[in-house]
C-alpha cells in the first residue's frame, strides 16, 4: 500500500451526521490517489455549533475491497474532528454565544502520519483552535491507530496485554520521556482509566488521555487533555521493550508495518 501525503479539499461524509453540519463544498481532487493512505482537508462548516474547520487534516485509507471497512476506517480517523464539534458545541455557553456574535471559532488539525500500512495505519491529530471567545484552552492531540484489515480502530485494549492495562508500570518503565516534568507537574501515576475514554471537566465524552501511537521506532505514549499547563507529554519506546507489554500477534503486525515501504 502506498503511502501518499498531501492535502487536499475533501467533503467529509463523516461530520454531514452531526447536527448544524453543511460541508465545505471542496471536492477531492483530480490528482488524489485512488489508493493508499492519504491525508485530505476538512473544509466543513458547523453553523449550530459556530465551528468552522480550516485546512482540517485527516487520514484515509482508500481503495480498499471491502468499501464498509473502509468507510469504519475513514469514521475513526475522521473522529478527531467530530469530537471538537461535539465538544465545543457542548461547551458553548449563553456567555460564550454572546462573545462570539455570530461568528464562528476557526478548527485546523495537523496530521502526523506513523505507520503508514498496509496492515496497521497510525496517525496522530493536533487540534488548534482560535476560538470566538475568550479563552486560552487547548485542546488534545489524539492518535488514531487502525486495523485495516479488521477495518476498525484499535483501542489500547486491543493493543496491550490485560497485565499491561491492570498495572503499567512495566509500560511507564520502558518509556523514555520527560518524566522529571511529569513528577513536578505532581501528575499521578497513569492508570487503566487513562486509556479509555473519559470525561474531562466538561458535558461531553474526551478521547483517552493518554492515547497510542505507532511509528517506524515504536510507541509513542501522548499524554495530551484538554487545558493549559502540564496538559501535554509525549513517552516513546522502541518494539524491543514492548515484548509482554504489547500483545504478541499485535506486536509482530506492528513491527511488520514499521519495516514496510
Amino acid at each position: 500500500m502506498r503511502t501518499v501525503v498531501r492535502s487536499v479539499a475533501a467533503v467529509t461524509m463523516v461530520g454531514a451526521a452531526l447536527a448544524g453540519c453543511s460541508s465545505g463544498g471542496g471536492k477531492s481532487g483530480p490528482g488524489v490517489p485512488e489508493k493508499g493512505t492519504i491525508v485530505l482537508q476538512d473544509n466543513g462548516d458547523h453553523p449550530q455549533q459556530l465551528v468552522k474547520f480550516k485546512d482540517a487534516e485527516y487520514v484515509k485509507v482508500a481503495g480498499l475491497p471491502d468499501k464498509a471497512a473502509e468507510q469504519r476506517i475513514a469514521q475513526a480517523f475522521h473522529a478527531p474532528l467530530d469530537w471538537t464539534v461535539r465538544w465545543l458545541g457542548a461547551t458553548l455557553d449563553a456567555d460564550r454565544r454572546n462573545q462570539c456574535k455570530g461568528k464562528s471559532s476557526i478548527v485546523q488539525t495537523k496530521v502526523r502520519l506513523g505507520l503508514g500500512g498496509p496492515d496497521i495505519v497510525s496517525a496522530t491529530n493536533a487540534i488548534i483552535m482560535i476560538p470566538c471567545y475568550e479563552s486560552e484552552e487547548a485542546l488534545p492531540t489524539v492518535p488514531v491507530t487502525v486495523d485495516v484489515k479488521a477495518g476498525k480502530a484499535l483501542t489500547a485494549p486491543d493493543v496491550l496485554t490485560d497485565k499491561t492495562l491492570s498495572d503499567p508500570k512495566a509500560l511507564w518503565d520502558a518509556l523514555s520521556g520527560p518524566k522529571d516534568d511529569w513528577k513536578q507537574c505532581e501528575l499521578a501515576d497513569i492508570q487503566r482509566k487513562d486509556f479509555l475514554p473519559g470525561k474531562q471537566d466538561g458535558p461531553v465524552e474526551t478521547p483517552p488521555s493518554a492515547g497510542l501511537f505507532f511509528d517506524k521506532q515504536g510507541l509513542n505514549l501522548l499524554w495530551s487533555t484538554i487545558g493549559t499547563d502540564c496538559s501535554s507529554f509525549t513517552f516513546t519506546a522502541p518494539y524491543a521493550k514492548l515484548k509482554d507489554i504489547v500483545k504478541p500477534d499485535v506486536l509482530s503486525r506492528l513491527q511488520t508495518a514499521a519495516t514496510a515501504k
